[in-house]
């Protein structure tokens, strides 16, 4: 077994623990202890205070904490006090400032707050004071504090510590008073100096102790969804806390910095680098200037597993050591070199510190927090480079700071317990990394109960224990891990899941008795890897349509519900691109109309989530993303067989469900040589220039004899073929596969895939079952609308729309962009053999992007666009990727002629396919970002093909690259005949590929080549055909094009 692989298992999603860890600096919703000696525990009935700057009701509780007697105020709704009230007792001699300065209750308040030097003021009827203007250093709220020498006694003054959130200073005030019996209950109290001074503050920065609460409130959900790796919910609440914090405290407010941190990893960790990155760079500047003296060190750490996820292991190492001398510099010496007790068990952690002993200081305790979880990454990262030698002595470090220090914190133990058995594992020593594995597991279920951390964990203690402790015990792991992750709707990435599907593969062969329910088993546990956002549209789209039929009410809602999620978050990265403008150097500009509308779209949400949950209550299983093998094989049809391949680093398997069968074949080639053969099939059929390159032969069967090779003999009869591909083979439609040898001067006579049977492709096996389903159940009675014959935008408008320098590269391609003659001719003889209406399309100038999206699309069957198609890697300037429609009359700039991916989402369809006969409207490579094997993965499906299964789309017909005008209108009226004589669309244009390929011939002989015939794919339900008795049209009848 690799001992790269299962060492690499953090690599792509690195969040789990830090910011829970580090929010022991007070980002959850903070204990009372973050007040000065607060304690919201032992409160007695409130006496009221008066309101607050914000007009909240405030009351006085008394508590206990120890033998001292405090006061708390509370205002408003939130929880915990707003406000501390205690008294020091008599002092010899009052010197405010002195004991403002230095003293243990000033120590105590810079461990949470950066405070100014004190001022002398008054305040009730004249108190002497001394005012300390502070800012908390997590979270950046407004705090003061004072000292008041509020009576006299025989033996000095007596002394009254005050601290709370700035908005409360008055109530604060009356507390002191009536604590010191200076004031009477009810009396009222005019406005004091103290009032004064912080007057142009207040005003500066308005907002209540509810908002505070709100803030602190929703760090904790975003922390526990972190720690348990969900990581969307925990961007919902990083964002909804950041939204609060910059509206009370500014945009670019430096303690905005540790939020935006937050934030831009849980996006990194659902791979959306470019914005992550964003968000990094507006944190980079705030974060020095930060009253948290940690956010620099942070954000390098943030910064390193942002790297990580994307692969970049050597620069991220780099950022780690940064972040580690920055987390070291604030912890103090004997911390550093403190030496553990000696332990008998692994897991177990304790010395250093005495027993019981605990860190008060938050900074300290955060700074050593994350320099054990740096090094714990540390760690990880070397051993992703091979140096297993120094991985080794960095964990250990890790774990002995730990260990030195008195660690109590569960979520890092369980995780430095993981880590070890990583380590065990590299070394070879299964037998302690079995053992050390369950150690970790025990630790998540006690801390993480039915987490994703959990499940993995329990996935890894079986790779350790299947071959020394021998399968039931491997077995019962794996099948505990599948059952939480199942429950629980969640993913893991292939390497996890590689080991138990070995292992449920091994214990197939060794008992044909239950051969077939541990396939069935080993098949749902490889889905569970293959999740994306394609997969999940589908799931959405198919539950609607499926409901629409049975209750429109239902499918209404779905609806509602989808619309209101992708208005948020269109309005949320507004607000962020706004406000990244103004850091940038922009000029300045409010949000003010954008928060507004962010709230309203919140409230929408979840009144939109309401009125689904009421509507349908098992939405969430109309939804799912794992299916049984026993509903794939009771959707198939005769001759039919469905095949899904999963991945990893090392290899992989190929399922073929059939005729009531599940079987299993391992392949041994691994994910980045399968991407190394797709790389090579594609540039086969991507010209860089007016020729088009050698088609490699080798690669194509290469990767046939790898992928379903291994399945040949299951697969053999088959008439169709459904494929969930994973990984890079998303990149290739399988018609252009070879299942033997063939010459590059006889293409025509290769044993292509696609000769032998139809096929069509599914991003997973849940999408399979929810298209199935939904096949055949479109309302629209009418057969077919047809969209081309753009007119190209000039160059002015290209740069009216793309301007600077910077976008001249994008606006001079926008308007190079050539007419596609042919494109009508394929409109015109898809119409005709649809019988289509002459009113139902949109030519020329009546194509532009606002006529699509004001068409009444929802009552046609099918919906075809022959014109161009661009993608954010092709035209770079552009964010979205976009269907080329023309411009509308007189336009200034170009922004009329793109149907954008957000124009698409808007649109409300019921079709059985919409076809995209334009360049590259599937994706392919150039549709897909990052490095290494994932180049060439994308999803498949660009952007736009997501959208429109999204709308309402039941399959999609695109094109994996760049297509030749004249036969993609050959073969897109070629398929709409098949279509008219009964074929199903997969079959239908498997007929026209194969039509062109046989006219390869003397001349044409060129056409044999799969740049032509091979551009196309099915993506979704192929569909069945009608009775083959139905009349057809003649071939002739498009011999013309």
């Amino acid at each position: 077994m690799s001992p790269i692989r299962i060492t690499n298992m953090s690599r792509a999603a690195v969040s789990g623990l830090l910011i829970a860890i580090l929010l022991m600096a007070g980002c959850a919703v903070p204990p009372p202890s973050a007040y000065v000696n607060g304690d919201s525990a032992g409160q007695s009935a409130g006496l009221s205070v008066g309101k607050n700057a914000a007009g909240e009701d405030c009351t006085l509780q008394k508590a206990s904490q120890g033998s001292a007697e405090i006061a708390n105020v509370f205002c408003g709704t939130w929880q915990q006090p707003s406000g501390v009230v205690r008294s020091a007792g008599p002092v010899p001699s009052a010197d405010l400032v002195a004991l403002a300065t230095s003293s243990p209750w000033r120590e105590a308040l810079e461990q949470r707050f950066a405070c100014e030097a004190p001022k002398l003021t008054t305040i009730l009827d004249g108190v002497p004071a001394a005012l300390l203007s502070c800012t908390r250093r997590q979270g950046g709220w407004p705090h003061v504090a004072l000292i008041a020498a509020a009576g006299g006694g025989a033996s000095g003054h007596d002394v009254w510590y005050a601290d709370g959130v700035l908005p409360a200073l008055a109530p604060i005030e009356r507390a002191v008073g009536l604590q010191s019996g200076r004031l009477q209950a009810g009396a009222s109290v005019a406005s004091s100096a103290a009032d004064a001074l912080m007057a142009i503050r207040l005003a500066a920065e308005a907002y209540s102790s509810g908002d505070i609460g709100k803030y602190y409130a929703l760090m904790m959900v975003g922390s526990r969804a972190n720690q348990a790796e969900r990581f969307a919910a925990a961007e919902r609440a990083f964002r909804a806390a950041l939204a609060l914090q910059e509206k009370a405290l500014g945009a670019n407010n430096p303690n905005t910095a540790t939020t935006l941190e937050r934030l831009a990893l849980q996006i990194s960790n659902q791979g959306r680098y470019a914005e992550a990155d964003s968000l990094f760079a507006r944190a980079e500047p705030l974060a020095v200037k930060s009253d948290d003296p940690l956010a620099s060190a942070r954000l390098a750490h943030y910064q390193a597993l942002n790297l990580l996820n994307e692969n970049k292991t050597d620069a991220a190492l780099v950022r780690l050591g940064k972040a580690e001398t920055a987390y070291a510099a604030r912890l103090p010496a004997a911390m550093l070199d403190a030496k553990p007790v000696p332990q008998v068990a692994r897991g177990n952690f304790g010395g250093g510190l005495a027993e019981g002993a605990v860190i008060s200081d938050p900074v300290i305790n955060a700074a050593l927090a994350g320099t054990i979880e740096v090094r714990r990454y540390r760690a990880v990262a070397l051993r992703i480079l091979g140096r297993g030698a120094e991985a080794e002595a960095v964990l250990q470090s890790a774990r002995g700071l730990a260990r030195g220090n008195n660690l109590r914190e569960p979520v890092e133990i369980a995780r430095l317990t993981r880590t070890a058995g990583a380590a065990d594992l590299a070394r070879g020593d299964e037998a302690q990394a079995a053992t050390t594995f369950a150690s970790a597991a025990t630790l998540f279920g006690s801390a993480l109960p039915q987490s994703r951390p959990l499940a993995e964990t329990r996935m890894l203690e079986a790779a350790a224990i299947g071959s020394k402790a021998g399968l039931p015990a491997a077995l019962i792991a794996c099948q505990d891990a599948i059952a939480i992750l199942r429950l629980e709707a969640l993913g893991v990435l292939p390497k996890i899941v590689a080991p138990c599907l070995n292992i449920f593969g091994v214990a197939a062969d060794a008992d044909p008795t239950h051969r077939q329910a541990l396939l069935a088993t080993m098949f749902e546990a490889a889905q569970l890897a293959q999740g994306g956002i394609t997969g999940n549209q589908i799931a959405q789209a198919t539950a609607r349509l499926a409901e629409g039929a049975r209750n429109p009410k239902v499918a209404e809602a779905i609806r509602r519900r989808q619309d209101a999620g992708t208005n948020l978050t269109d309005l949320e990265r507004a607000r962020d691109a706004r406000i990244q403008g103004v850091a940038a150097g922009g000029p300045v500009s409010d949000t003010a109309d954008l928060d507004t509308k962010i709230a309203a779209a919140r409230a929408a949400l979840a009144d939109a989530d309401s009125a689904l949950q009421a509507a349908s209550p098992n939405y969430e299983q109309l939804v799912q993303e794992v299916v049984p093998a026993s509903a794939v094989l009771a959707l198939l049809h005769p001759g039919e067989a469905f095949v899904a391949v999963d991945l990893d680093d090392t290899g992989g398997w190929t399922f073929v469900l059939r005729d009531g069968v599940v079987s299993a074949a391992r392949i041994t080639t691994g994910q980045e040589g399968i991407a190394k053969l797709v790389q090579r099939v594609r540039a086969g059929v991507e010209p860089t220039t007016d020729v088009i390159p050698p088609f490699d032969i080798a690669a194509a069967y290469t990767l046939y004899q790898d992928v379903l090779g291994p399945v040949a003999a299951e697969l053999d009869g088959a008439k169709s073929l459904v494929v969930a591909p994973t990984g890079p083979l998303l990149s290739v439609p399988f018609g252009v596969l070879l299942t033997g040898p063939a010459s590059p001067d006889k293409l025509a006579e290769a044993p292509w895939l696609l000769k032998r049977m139809t096929i069509a492709h599914v991003p997973a096996a849940a999408n399979f079952v929810s298209l199935r389903k939904v096949a055949g159940t479109s309302h629209a009675s009418e057969p077919w609308f047809g969209f081309g014959d753009f007119h190209p935008v000039t160059l002015a408008q290209a740069q009216g729309s793309f301007p600077g320098a910077s976008c001249s590269d994008s606006a001079q391609l926008f308007a190079g962009l050539p007419p596609l003659p042919f494109a009508i001719r394929e409109l015109d003889a898809a119409r005709q053999l649809l019988g289509g209406r002459k009113e139902d399309e949109l030519l020329g100038s009546a194509f532009t992007a606002k006529a699509v999206m004001a068409a009444q699309l929802k009552n046609y069957r099918i919906l075809h666009f022959a014109t161009h198609a661009l993608l954010p890697a092709e035209l770079r300037c552009q964010s979205e990727a976009a269907i080329v429609t023309s411009d509308p009359p007189g336009a200034t700039d170009a922004s009329g002629a793109l149907l954008t991916v957000s124009n698409v989402l808007g649109l409300s369809l019921d079709a059985d396919v919409v076809i995209l006969s334009a360049c590259n409207s599937g994706g392919g490579g150039a549709a897909s970002s990052g490095s290494g094997p994932a180049k060439v993965a994308g999803e498949s499906l660009s952007g736009l093909a997501r959208a429109f299964f999204y709308a309402g789309a039941r399959s999609l017909m695109v094109t994996h690259w760049s297509v030749n005008d004249q036969t993609a209108a050959y073969l897109v009226a070629q398929t709409m005949q098949e279509v008219r004589g009964g074929a199903g669309i997969a079959e239908a244009l498997r007929h026209a590929q194969l039509s062109l390929l046989g006219s390869a011939t003397g001349s044409s002989a060129v056409l044999a080549h799969p740049f032509y015939w091979a551009p196309f794919a099915l993506i979704g339900d192929g569909g069945v055909g009608r009775s083959k008795t139905a009349d057809r049209a003649s071939r002739e009848s498009v011999a013309g094009l």
